[in-house]
């Protein structure tokens, strides 16, 4: 017998070895199948997850802005700066304006002269009230 034939001889025992290819996925076969769609995204540029389009709000949460009040004390007064601004805006409409014209209002405080100061629409009007 030559080297060849000791190769292509098969013999009983080694069919009885050979696997058979079961169809049923197992375990290292769904990761591989995993892999190959990892590779797949990478080769396409586009990265697995969220579809474009679908939405999950569930997820976030909505956080509350904070609340902030200042209030200016002195000398045992004491005034909100929320307050003083509707205090300005009721002078305003006072003098006979519209408050819906108020376009930008700056309110300069001045404790030592116990007064608040207003510019309404840069400059156009001007005025003050009693801070406290």
């Amino acid at each position: 017998m030559s080297k060849n034939n000791a190769f292509n001889k098969t013999t009983a025992a080694d069919a009885v070895k050979a696997p058979e290819v079961n169809p049923v996925k197992t375990e290292a076969a769904a990761a591989e199948t995993v892999e190959t769609k990892d590779t797949a995204a990478a080769k396409t540029g586009k990265k697995p997850g969220r579809k474009p389009g679908s939405k999950n709000n569930s997820t976030k949460v909505k956080k509350e802005p904070v609340k902030t009040e200042i209030r200016l004390q002195l000398h045992g007064n004491d005034i909100s700066l929320t307050d003083l601004e509707e205090k300005v805006k009721a002078q305003f409409v006072a003098e006979g304006h519209r408050a819906g014209c108020i376009k930008d209002l700056t309110i300069y405080a001045k404790p030592e002269e116990n007064k608040a100061y207003y510019v309404i629409n840069e400059g156009k009007f001007t005025g003050g009230v009693d801070l406290f």
